[in-house]
């Protein structure tokens, strides 16, 4: 395990380098007071969540994982579960921002509708699809291509 993952500076820098790895290489901007702005998304500076209040918290947990790839699972309503995935990004008081690395963009997120959040190794994906990209009735994905793999 890593011993700096408690840092959120260790996780900005993870998620830097995961997104340096993808085809986005050189969009991370590190902007005075600790804000960050990537592909024009700019976000506030991140909470590491370390008072006492918050230990064991998902946020905290979240905290210590920015730039590690997730899927999250969302409870919408009473019985539906709507999967996002994506790199880690931001973690605030009651939401979370995840990067599309295939689509190449960002999901704000309401933390309190997480129910499952699954953790992936560095370097591995979700094999089934992106989750991201809606069907339509039509069998085509909301962007207009087809289900075949891009």
């Amino acid at each position: 395990m890593d011993d700096n993952r408690g840092n959120s500076q260790s996780g900005q820098n993870r998620f830097s380098e995961s997104l340096r790895n993808s085809r986005d290489n050189d969009y991370v901007q590190e902007l005075p007071g600790g804000s960050r702005r990537v592909l024009d998304f700019t976000t506030p500076p991140q909470s590491s969540f370390d008072s006492e209040e918050m230990k064991g918290s998902l946020q905290r947990i979240l905290a210590e994982n920015i730039g590690e790839y997730v899927v999250v699972e969302f409870l919408i309503g009473t019985a539906m579960i709507m999967r996002k995935q994506g790199i880690l990004y931001f973690v605030g008081t009651s939401y979370i921002t995840l990067y599309d690395d295939q689509e190449r963009n960002f999901i704000v997120c309401d933390i309190f509708s997480i129910k499952f959040v699954y953790f992936y190794f560095p370097g591995d994906r979700p094999r089934q699809r992106n989750f991201n990209v809606l069907p339509s009735s039509n069998g085509t994905n909301s962007n207009g291509m087809g289900n075949a793999r891009r």
